[in-house]
């Protein structure tokens, strides 16, 4: 820790600088903004102000001297059942864990290492530490406590010196305002002095009432301090007793004295034991060095030795294990390459004779070929011969029937051309008796003119339906010659047959005139088809 830090701490805990503080906090915001015939500026303020001040600072260091106290008791407080030493083992500690106990002390909080509790535990194991036994442990607790209240009385010597110093400042101001009040007046003018004189004794009661108050305050404050002080004593003697007491083993040197000097001649023979030992490990650590050193100048002398060796003995070696190697492998190489040329001599003879071989039955492979292909073309000429009479023969077979149906077709067409004109006759036989009766109607009656009208106009549509026969004739006769080409083509005679029969049941149901006239063309049709038949 710096010495600025040290400084300032130690300033931070002086009464002096706390009270200073408050003292200009309190004049500067309170004495200053209330009337001067308030009380607090009849008191603080006015006449005889030096010794108001005066008490006002003293009263506010002792207040904050308090206050600090307070404020580390309180601390000392709340941290009193945190810290402490950690449990004694079964047995007890010995005087020589005094040591441990002391670095466990010191771990604790820097800022309690002044209180009250740890200074204790810390004087107490000291004590045992230098007294080397805890037989009297707990008479020097006891001295340790009246010590601890001992210096707490002594801390509250400031605080108890500016309590009585307070009252004597009042005294002060009283003294001085009488004595300002006996200098004011005068045989004279005493109507006009005794204004001055009343002043000068109301400073002499007001530093007195001032002093008193300040200082009533200020001892009932370090009344309720000291309780706490005392209170905080109380729980570190009892702490510090559960702590200790009975912690350390003890011998019973205090009742007898021979265990006290039993117990020095054993300690003072095991530091002997402990200094001869550690006098004997001195030795043979350093015959040790002695013997380390030795051998290490040994092995390396060895060691260059026998590495000398080993390299002349490598290199020779070596230079031999060379020699031989490279001759090996020349002879090796004349080996190989001997190998080699007999190798290449026995494969070129294996490719020659393959080669032979390889011709031959190539040769041989081909002839066959040829003759296969030779006897394949005889058969397939043999077969497209055979294909070629088999389709004239079929041909032929084909033409003859074709004609032979063409013949059937002409006949059946021939007899249905004569049925359609004897009824086509008939109906113009039945068409003249017909227009006749209609003449004669006309003749007869100017009043049928309408129904000759209406017969016109149903003659009309009759001839409408001709033309229409006229187109379906000349559909069939297409759809003849349609199924006479497929009759080539595919030789279904059945179904030839039935569409001649439907076409010869279609032209008898049809009558009309245009089927004379297209008797001709059927037979231009039917003669120019069984020439295309015959030529197929």
């Amino acid at each position: 820790m710096s010495r600025i830090t040290s400084l300032s701490e130690w300033l931070l805990r002086q009464a002096v600088v706390w009270g200073g503080f408050a003292f200009l906090l309190f004049y500067a915001l309170v004495v200053r903004t209330v009337d001067s015939q308030s009380v607090i500026g009849r008191y603080f303020g006015g006449d005889g102000w030096v010794v108001k001040y005066t008490t006002a600072g003293l009263f506010f260091v002792g207040v904050a001297a308090l206050v600090i106290r307070l404020l580390g008791l309180l601390v000392q407080f709340g941290a009193l059942e945190r810290t402490g030493l950690s449990n004694p083992p079964a047995g007890g500690n010995a005087v020589e864990d005094a040591d441990a106990l002391l670095e466990e002390i010191e771990g604790g909080p820097a800022g309690l290492q002044d209180g009250y509790f740890l200074r204790r535990l810390r004087q107490a194991v000291l004590f045992v530490k230098q007294k080397g036994s805890a037989d009297t442990l707990d008479e020097q607790l006891q001295r340790l406590e009246d010590v601890d209240l001992d210096r707490m009385n002594q801390s509250y010597s400031t605080v108890r010196v500016i309590a009585s110093t307070i009252p004597i400042l009042g005294f002060l101001g009283t003294v001085i305002g009488i004595t300002m009040a006996i200098a004011k007046l005068s045989g004279q003018d005493m109507e006009q002095n005794l204004p001055a004189v009343i002043a000068g004794l109301s400073v002499a009661f007001d530093t007195t009432a001032q002093a008193l108050a300040l200082s009533i305050i200020l001892l009932f404050t370090k009344f309720g301090v000291e309780k706490v002080d005392a209170r905080l004593l109380t729980l570190v003697d009892e702490r510090v007793n559960r702590q200790l007491l009975g912690r350390f083993r003890q011998y019973g040197s205090a009742n007898d004295p021979h265990v006290a000097s039993i117990k020095r001649m054993n300690e003072q023979m095991l530091a002997a034991v402990k200094d001869a030992a550690a006098e004997q490990t001195t030795q043979i650590s350093g015959s040790l060095v002695a013997a380390t050193t030795a051998w290490h100048e040994m092995a390396e002398s060895t060691a260059s030795v026998l590495r000398n060796a080993l390299v002349d003995g490598l290199q020779s070696g070596l230079s031999a294990h060379a020699a031989a190697l490279n001759d090996g492998v020349a002879q090796h190489t004349r080996d190989m390459k001997d190998m080699l040329v007999r190798h290449a001599e026995i494969l070129s003879e294996n490719v020659d004779s393959h080669a032979q071989t390889f011709v031959e039955g190539n040769q041989e492979q081909l002839a066959a070929l040829v003759d296969s292909i030779a006897a394949h073309g005889a058969a397939l000429a043999d077969a497209l011969e055979h294909h070629v009479a088999v389709m004239t023969e079929t041909e032929t077979q084909l033409a003859s029937e074709n004609r032979r149906h063409l013949g059937d077709v002409e006949s059946a067409l021939g007899e249905t051309m004569i049925v359609a004109a004897s009824r086509q006759e008939k109906l113009i036989r039945q068409s003249e008796e017909l227009l006749k009766e209609m003449q004669v109607a006309l003749v007869e009656a100017a009043g049928a003119t309408v129904a000759q009208q209406e017969q016109l106009i149903k003659q009309s549509d009759v001839l409408l339906r001709v033309v229409e026969s006229t187109g379906a004739v000349r559909k069939l006769e297409e759809a003849l010659n349609s199924n006479l080409a497929k009759l080539v083509s595919v030789h279904d005679f059945e179904q030839l047959f039935s569409s001649l029969s439907a076409t010869l049941q279609l032209l008898s149901s049809r009558v009309g005139l245009p089927l004379a006239l297209s008797a001709a063309r059927h037979d231009v049709d039917d003669d120019q088809s069984t020439t295309k038949s015959q030529a197929a």
